[in-house]
């Protein structure tokens, strides 16, 4: 595979995207633009693994990020459809949850936490945009109340009212 010039990466090759949103504010313009609402004091951590015993798969995030009140925000660039992004995302998120409660803490000190994927295809062939999963009851369509979302979004997407007109012209 022949190596690009730096001139010819886009956020979808993983150095760039990882040195991009490595960056505090360029990562917090990001994730307000994509979750629509304001995010200050961010940390990032760019490449960061999850690993708890070599008997267990471990898990590599792109981009994690977490903001003063302890928000935990995933970005993943997926450039592959390797059909497996529902268990995926689940395991991400489970993983960031094992690790965010110490000794003595509660299941009510967990934060809420966004697991974002930024596809170069439409990961559930609906045309879409954006995605957006939370856990919620079948019977009464209540939110289980878990603090937790899993975010899609598709440079595929023929929507442009599912997401803002600035987050679907980034997409494009």
């Amino acid at each position: 595979m022949a190596r690009k010039k730096f001139e010819q990466l886009n956020l979808q090759d993983a150095f760039l995207f990882s040195a991009a949103l490595e960056d505090p504010e360029t990562c917090r313009l990001i994730l307000e633009l994509f979750l629509g609402y304001p995010i200050n004091n961010i940390t990032v951590h760019a490449e960061h693994s999850i690993l708890l015993t070599s008997d267990f798969k471990s898990v590599r995030l792109d981009i994690y990020a977490s903001d003063k009140i302890k928000v935990g925000y995933n970005l993943e660039m997926q450039n592959k459809n390797e059909n497996n992004l529902p268990k995926r995302s689940r395991y991400y998120q489970s993983e960031l949850d094992v690790t965010s409660l110490k000794p003595g803490e509660t299941y009510n000190d967990l934060k809420p936490n966004y697991i974002i994927f930024i596809c170069t295809f439409d990961p559930f062939g609906k045309g879409l945009y954006r995605y957006t999963f939370e856990n919620r009851c079948l019977e009464t369509d209540m939110a289980l109340g878990d603090e937790t979302q899993k975010i899609f979004f598709s440079t595929k997407g023929n929507n442009p009212g599912n997401c803002s007109v600035r987050s679907a012209h980034l997409l494009r």
